[in-house]
């Protein structure tokens, strides 16, 4: 899971400029949008090889990065 969240950060800091905590809440920190949003989705997709279904866009799955470290694992299960 650590590599996942490692994984993460470093898309945001390249991305964004910016680092997030483990369990800092991605869209209070207003360093990801609506569009930002789309393009983690697509990220995520192709870093981890996962297909998303429409019920898996729930931003419960997307809070912070331990969260969508959690939903990457539970996914590739």
């Amino acid at each position: 899971m650590q590599q996942i969240i490692q994984t993460l950060a470093d898309y945001i800091k390249a991305q964004y400029n910016a680092q997030l905590g483990r369990q800092e809440n991605i869209f209070d920190s207003g360093i990801i949008d609506s569009l930002g949003f789309v393009n983690l989705i697509g990220f995520i997709s192709q870093a981890f090889e996962i297909e998303f279904e429409p019920e898996d866009l729930i931003e419960d799955n997307f809070q912070s990065l331990e969260k969508i470290a959690e939903f990457i694992l539970q996914k590739k299960e």
